[in-house]
């Protein structure tokens, strides 16, 4: 039985590029890929990271997709300015997930 995580949205915010409101809307994906386009022209075409129920202090988030971050691309992500090319690229990599396993982190105090 396949297991449920979370599903990415249709549209996402990216954070960290030092572009003010980027957001990229979902082109095309299957269960383990997808492309996403960026309103600054840019597709992004990328393996689906499958991150397991985690903790982090006191917080616990459930099994999500995640959205590749800048240590992704040229592994599991790539990026394209053009539609042929990130349509060619997406049909191309592999219909597999990334897999991230359960992790927890944080200040407790077993710690100490």
């Amino acid at each position: 039985m396949e297991e449920t995580y979370e599903r990415l949205p249709e549209e996402v915010k990216i954070n960290g590029l030092k572009i003010a409101g980027l957001t990229a809307k979902l082109v095309k994906r299957t269960e383990n890929k997808a492309i996403y386009y960026r309103w600054d022209n840019v597709y992004e075409v990328f393996r689906i990271t499958k991150a397991d129920e985690t903790k982090i202090f006191e917080t616990v988030y459930p099994k999500m997709e995640k959205y590749p971050s800048s240590d992704d691309f040229g592994k599991t992500a790539w990026n394209y300015r053009d539609k042929r090319l990130a349509m060619e690229a997406f049909d191309r990599i592999p219909d597999e997930a990334v897999y991230i396993p359960s992790r927890t982190g944080g200040d407790t105090s077993d710690d100490l």
